[in-house]
């Protein structure tokens, strides 16, 4: 299927950055401390997320859900120790030590929505994991570590602050704390932080034609913990995601995630890629996640290799608003679908269909948007003749004024008189229509050139005195003015 063939190349796009990692060092003189989780992947509860980053799309009331999210890491935590004490220079000298090499952890996810907009989370990881452990001067613990037990719980309050479920842009925050319970039970096992975590977190949701996509950044208070030269504490967090519903079904995705210290020391600075999909069969209450990834900007807690799996459950009123569509289907489930032959399968109400900024109350023509071109623009409906001249207002150069049908240029749309020989004087005054007049200031009125104005029989073209005729007395008869025979006179 197709949707199924973009995972392998969300994941060799990832495994590529992964070939940036770099191992995080210490010295063995350094501090190694354990009491700190190396688990980043902390998988978000409730619905309409992706897989760690949290979409804004709260929604219904008394909706609640409950799932569980496993996921495996490969060697979460390498630590690159010195053999000699004094000295680390030189690759002799140096040795990777594996010091978590296999990570599995069950975050085991509930969220209970109290009111369309407020919805509180609970995330609680079960973890087991496996590697050499290290000592202070840097050597394998003589046993190793293995252990099994309780993460740190993470409860969380998140609101939708700016936008509908369904608008296109939805703008919403968290607030969140964990307990410290994983070290409380597995001492130094690198399971839990030694000390409760605070921080919040904006969330950017967008949404368009079956795309989406989106940010989180959150700011996080921790007590500094210190692994060799790496130091962990308090920390911004960032996620950027991608996504395409393929079907109502299937929805594939992309996700970046890591933190940030502002630091250039290794390990500090954090990104790791996903990818997967997340299928929701119609008319379950079920959404299957499955994808993996890997480390690009390695740092403590960035595996090689990390794959996941979950389900969640989700109980929605069957039909909260009445409308007739149930469960998943209804992306409106607290606001009727208006039911207008428009969109009427989501579950939303479609106040203006044809989105002219006019309600589908007040829209003579609620499906053809209205043209706003300043004609008739109250009524919601398209008027694409305002003059009414069969000549459409995109080819009418007069759209206000209708064309004249007098067979001449009828097609530009402007009112006009025939003026076959184009001088200005309509054909219906014109004297001589197919004959331009010469508008000379000579009876320029009758639209009939006048080539002789003063009827000497000379053209003015020729004439020197064109409103003067010629006196015919065969002395200097070609020049058009009168005169008289020498020696009685002459007048030019």
């Amino acid at each position: 299927m197709k949707s199924l063939s973009l995972l392998p190349l969300l994941t060799a796009v990832a495994a590529g950055f992964g070939s940036l990692a770099m191992t995080t060092e210490a010295l063995a003189q350094q501090t190694v401390e354990h009491a700190v989780s190396v688990q980043r992947f902390h998988a978000a509860p409730g619905p309409r997320n992706y897989f760690t980053m949290r979409g804004a799309r709260t929604d219904g009331t008394k909706v609640w859900s409950a799932g569980i999210m496993a996921n495996y890491a490969f060697e979460p935590l390498t630590v690159r120790s010195c053999q000699n004490a004094t000295s680390c220079d030189g690759s002799a000298r140096q040795e990777d030590k594996k010091v978590v090499e296999n990570m599995l952890t069950g975050d085991f996810l509930g969220s209970f929505t109290i009111v369309p907009r407020v919805q509180l989370g609970l995330r609680v990881p079960v973890m087991w994991l496996k590697g050499t452990g290290i000592t202070p001067e840097g050597n394998d613990e003589p046993e190793g570590i293995s252990a099994v037990g309780t993460g740190d719980p993470e409860i969380e309050g998140k609101f939708r602050i700016y936008g509908d479920p369904k608008a296109p842009f939805v703008i919403g925050a968290t607030v969140f704390a964990t307990a410290p319970l994983g070290n409380a039970i597995n001492k130094d096992q690198f399971m839990g932080d030694k000390h409760p975590n605070a921080g919040a977190r904006v969330i950017f949701d967008g949404e368009a034609k079956g795309f989406s996509f989106g940010g989180n950044l959150a700011g996080v208070y921790r007590k500094s913990v210190v692994i060799g030269g790496t130091d962990l504490g308090t920390e911004f967090r960032y996620n950027i995601g991608a996504g395409y519903r393929v079907s109502p079904v299937f929805r594939v995705m992309a996700e970046g995630f890591g933190t940030t210290r502002f630091s250039t020391k290794a390990g500090e600075n954090t990104l790791e890629g996903l990818g997967g999909i997340q299928i929701a069969p119609l008319g379950s209450p079920l959404q299957f996640t499955l994808g993996g990834g890997t480390g690009i900007i390695q740092g403590v807690g960035v595996p090689k290799v990390r794959a996941f799996l979950g389900v969640l459950y989700v109980a929605e009123a069957k039909d909260q608003d009445g409308d007739g569509i149930e469960g998943a289907a209804d992306q409106c489930p607290t606001e009727p679908e208006d039911r207008d032959g428009y969109e009427d399968s989501d579950g939303c109400p479609d106040l203006d269909n044809d989105l002219d900024s006019l309600p589908d109350k007040q829209d003579k023509c609620p499906s053809q948007p209205e043209d706003q071109d300043g004609f008739e623009d109250g009524d919601g409906c398209p008027e694409l003749d305002n003059d009414k001249d069969g000549i459409p207002d995109t080819g009418d150069r007069c759209p206000k004024e209708p064309e004249t049908k007098n067979g001449y240029k009828d097609d530009d749309g402007c009112p006009d008189e025939a003026d076959t020989d184009n001088d200005g004087v309509p054909d219906a005054r014109d004297k001589c229509v197919n004959e331009a007049e010469d508008t000379d200031g000579y009876e320029d009125t009758d639209g009939c050139p006048d080539p002789d104005n003063d009827n000497d029989g000379i053209l003015d073209a020729d004439d020197e005195c064109v409103d003067e005729a010629e006196t015919k007395n065969k002395f200097e008869d070609e020049d058009g003015c009168p005169d008289e025979l020498p020696g009685k006179g002459k007048k030019k």
